[in-house]
């Protein structure tokens, strides 16, 4: 939570998608409260007759300070609320509003408590990162919009049964589809890439975005494809948030399988090899998956003209071709 607030769950504590962790006042009001001039006395007199010290909460109507004088007079608290501040014959009075909830999103373990701010959730399952996300956040269950991620998303494809749902979808290079989709409306949408001139819509729309390979008119790659159709009628956790490589954070679905077997730590970092399976994230082979045949000890000069460490890749039916290390990553599987 980017705000205080007050967490409701414990360690090793088992949640739900829809499990709350944190409740919070999302946009707290406040009110000053003369009580010295309420009363008509001196701040040093109105310290003496508060009624309240800081974190008390109150009903609308109970006394805070008082009685006083011939008619007993009394300041109330003018809405339910918390006493946040006294002194000086003044009262900081927070109003009550109504709380935020944030929810677990996905299923898994407690494992941490972040104090006044939330949890760390623990659970086993898929990762699939990507490269863009138009900042919105949800979950729900996935459903393909076919078994073929490869082809483009169309206005037809899209009907009232996938209302709620999260959809994934090959590429999407008609704006209007996105806006028919929201009118379902579903929960999400992945897609495998995107043309640019439909960012603005993407940017507009009040679900989430995530795009996994790239922009244009890219198939999604055959990693992720079987995954998320395997993972049909599953609950998942989509966090469209914006990329930024310099804090780690990538646009990311998380799809919780909570009875599979307790998997080993994933290795924080492994070096590029020969038999190590990869996907190329850049140039005219991109999104394709591939294995690492060699690596070459020394720069080779590239088509472009440039110099760089480059390793021989096997991708798709049996082709090769000799990719620059910077554009692959080890798949993890």
């Amino acid at each position: 939570m980017p705000i205080e607030g007050h967490v409701i769950v414990r360690r090793m504590q088992k949640v739900t998608p829809t499990d709350v962790i944190v409740v919070a006042p999302l946009n707290p009001k406040y009110i000053l409260l003369e009580i010295a001039h309420g009363l008509n006395v001196t701040s040093a007199r109105a310290d003496e007759l508060l009624q309240r010290r800081a974190g008390d909460e109150l009903a609308k109507g109970d006394i805070i300070a008082g009685p006083v004088g011939l008619f007993q007079r009394v300041i109330r608290a003018p809405h339910s609320g918390l006493v946040r501040i006294v002194g000086e014959g003044k009262v900081l009075f927070e109003i009550s509003s109504p709380l935020f909830e944030l929810q677990a999103g996905m299923e898994g373990t407690i494992t941490n408590i972040i104090p006044e701010r939330g949890a760390i959730i623990e659970t086993r399952g898929a990762l699939i990162q990507g490269v863009w996300g138009n900042g919105n956040i949800t979950y729900g269950v996935m459903q393909p919009v076919s078994n073929n991620l490869n082809q483009e998303l169309l206005a037809e494809q899209i009907n009232i049964g996938f209302r709620g749902a999260i959809l994934a979808a090959g590429y999407c290079s008609n704006p209007n589809v996105l806006e028919i989709a929201a009118t379902i409306p579903i929960k999400g949408l992945v897609l495998g890439s995107i043309s640019s001139d439909v960012l603005p819509t993407a940017k507009s729309m009040n679900y989430p975005i995530l795009v996994i390979d790239g922009f244009g008119t890219k198939p999604m790659n055959t990693a992720a494809e079987e995954i998320l159709v395997a993972n049909k009628d599953r609950n998942v956790a989509l966090n469209a948030q914006v990329y930024d490589p310099f804090s780690g954070k990538y646009p990311e679905i998380i799809i919780s399988q909570p009875n599979q077997p307790e998997p080993n730590l994933p290795i924080e970092s492994e070096p590029l090899t020969s038999g190590k399976r990869v996907i190329i994230v850049n140039g005219s082979q991109s999104p394709q998956i591939g294995t690492i045949d060699l690596i070459h000890s020394r720069k080779k000069i590239l088509s472009s003209g440039i110099k760089a460490r480059a390793a021989e890749v096997t991708y798709g039916n049996e082709k090769r071709a000799t990719i620059p290390l910077s554009n692959v990553e080890i798949l993890k599987e």
